[in-house]
């Protein structure tokens, strides 16, 4: 028999006991929304999540943006001009898109603090590292999740129905419309101006809209592939904002540079978390 949520809720009490300090929600009030903004006396743990794009030219996603080399002067100086604006965020940790606990990443930026190392060009040392050490940080905090996309069972969906075809005509559209547009921002702007455009609300949409207007209605039959595909997304997403949700002590202020991409789930599981509330990273960007 298929349990209600009051019937879940009545099974979990016995949990309550056992949650830390950490982890206790805000008492329940039916029929209120709150609002995912951080408010001026909010008990819930302050985030600010920066979408960027990859600096490095990781070549990694479907569609890459071919970026300008960041250690030249003029992109280190607006890197710096950036991470000044980001420190009156005033940060208590600092996540970051590596592997989750990883020791190799903790040792780079402990050897950066040192002054035994100098920075690579991602965005994870550029902005993570370079934010960290500038608030005096004494680690960072890698909380990603590594998940591939099963690409290949779309096929016999495609195979199956023509109109798909045309849905995966439409992706290479929007993407590379998406990549030209980043082009021109990154090629007439600075980083700044950059980040800010990929922040904006409509950016966000877009990066998102996608999952659900080309894949979702891929499907035939009993074959998913298309739904299943943005499922595995989800379910990186929520591993990455579970590990955020690790990391995080009352009284913590959290900044997170990911992916432009991965910002509009973790944006939404962040808003609609009992612990956490929403900073705003466009004034800072401006």
């Amino acid at each position: 028999m298929r349990s209600t949520p009051f019937v879940l809720l009545a099974c979990m009490t016995g949990l309550v006991a056992s949650v830390t300090e950490a982890q206790t929600p805000p008492e329940l009030s039916w029929g209120e929304v709150p609002d995912p903004a951080c408010q001026a006396d909010d008990d819930r743990i302050p985030v600010l999540l920066l979408g960027s794009y990859h600096m490095s030219n990781p070549g990694m996603d479907t569609f890459n943006l071919e970026a300008d080399d960041v250690l030249v002067p003029t992109r280190q100086e607006e890197i710096r001009t950036l991470v000044d604006r980001l420190a009156a965020f005033d940060p208590t940790k600092v996540a970051v898109e590596a592997p989750w606990a990883d020791r190799a990443t903790v040792a780079r930026y402990e050897a950066y603090i040192a002054g035994e190392r100098e920075l690579r060009r991602s965005e994870e040392e550029q902005i993570g590292f370079r934010l960290a050490r500038q608030l005096g940080h004494t680690t960072i905090h890698p909380i990603d999740v590594q998940l591939m996309l099963n690409n290949e069972a779309l096929g016999p969906v495609l195979a199956a129905n023509p109109a798909h075809g045309a849905r995966m005509a439409e992706l290479q559209q929007i993407g590379q419309m998406a990549i030209d547009s980043m082009g021109t921002w990154l090629a007439t702007g600075t980083i700044s101006e950059m980040l800010h455009r990929m922040n904006r609300p409509e950016s966000l949409h877009l990066a998102h809209e996608v999952y659900l207007r080309v894949f979702v209605p891929i499907a035939e039959g009993d074959n998913y592939a298309g739904p299943d595909l943005v499922a595995d997304w989800y379910r990186r997403n929520l591993l990455i904002f579970a590990n955020l949700n690790r990391i995080a002590d009352p009284g913590d202020r959290l900044f997170v540079v990911y992916g432009q991409g991965h910002i509009p789930t973790l944006k939404q599981f962040a808003a609609d978390s009992p612990y956490f509330c929403l900073e705003d990273p466009l004034p800072y960007l401006r």
